[in-house]
């Protein structure tokens, strides 16, 4: 329940970020993600699997994005395409049911962001999916370490 809080809080807060800055594709990329985690959290667990999905398809474009936008710097692209290409393969390999510690891509994640805050990124229009990708890395940390205990 408090995973999904943390979830839900996340996608509010990129729907916010998203009206505010106004930029077209990184409003697609948030916007897909917010619906993805709609679909989710609603209790019809027969749409869990296809908004997992539809997630994993939303980070593959924030990917893409980091790759093709020309104008932001080098630092900041690499920040944008490593975070979207470590959650990504997290839920590949979740969801495939293949064996690895995938924990660690999570903690990858949140390695990225903490690393390119300290280099001052300028990711102003891209913050509202970096941060639901920040927070899908936490929320995974901390179901990880409640399985565990």
């Amino acid at each position: 329940m408090i995973l999904m809080i943390l979830m839900a809080l996340a996608a509010a807060f990129g729907l916010f970020w998203t009206i505010k800055t106004k930029k077209t594709f990184p409003a697609i990329i948030t916007i897909g993600m917010i619906v993805s985690i709609v679909l989710v959290l609603l209790p019809n667990e027969t749409i869990h699997i296809p908004g997992f999905y539809v997630y994993m398809a939303f980070v593959a474009l924030a990917f893409i994005y980091g790759l093709t936008v020309k104008e932001k710097k080098t630092g900041d692209r690499i920040t944008i395409c490593l975070m979207s290409a470590s959650i990504f393969a997290y839920w590949l390999w979740t969801l495939n049911h293949w064996h690895g510690n995938t924990v660690l891509l999570a903690i990858f994640t949140l390695l990225i962001a903490i690393v390119s805050l300290f280099n001052k990124p300028k990711l102003k229009n891209e913050l509202g999916f970096l941060t639901i990708l920040a927070v899908d890395a936490i929320a995974i940390i901390i179901e990880s370490w409640w399985k565990a205990n």
